[in-house]
């Protein structure tokens, strides 16, 4: 008895030994699997933030254009405003000096021209010409005192007298 008794522990060792071998073999098994499924998830966790990293970096490019375009677009616009305040000016700056123009000719022709009854209409038109191309009134007088007297010296030519 006492050999089977011994036999039997060693069997029961030797089978414990090799259930606690197959247990180790497999706890190192289990372990190797779930740091390799820890490697992957890290892995694909990895992926995932590098293609949200890119996602980003891609979403931040695309505001960063349409920033721009809309800068560019405001610019434009002002450019435009700035355009349309410049050609109303010019407009208006147009419109005065026609005004102007309008107005001398019309004192021009309100004056009565000294001695108009001696002189050809080409010559009362040449006449109001320079006094219209007059830059100033002193400019004018000049022109009107040396009108009057060419028309007295006419006039004692023919002997009419001018009032």
């Amino acid at each position: 008895m006492k050999i089977r008794t011994a036999t039997l522990m060693l069997v029961a060792g030797a089978l414990l030994a090799t259930s606690g071998a197959a247990w180790a073999q497999k706890q190192e098994q289990s372990g190797a699997q779930e740091r390799a499924g820890q490697t992957t998830r890290e892995r694909q966790m990895e992926q995932t933030q590098s293609r949200e990293r890119a996602t980003s970096a891609e979403e931040l490019q695309l505001r960063e254009q349409q920033r721009e375009r809309t800068q560019e677009q405001v610019q434009s616009k002002d450019q435009l405003q700035q355009q349309d305040q410049l050609k109303q000016q010019d407009q208006l700056r147009q419109q005065d000096q026609l005004r102007e123009q309008e107005q001398a000719r019309e004192r021009i022709h309100q004056e009565e021209i000294f001695g108009a009854e001696m002189m050809t209409e080409q010559e009362r038109l040449r006449y109001q010409e320079q006094l219209g191309k007059a830059g100033s009134e002193q400019e004018r007088e000049q022109i009107r005192a040396r009108h009057r007297e060419e028309m007295q010296e006419r006039a004692r030519q023919k002997g009419v007298k001018l009032e």
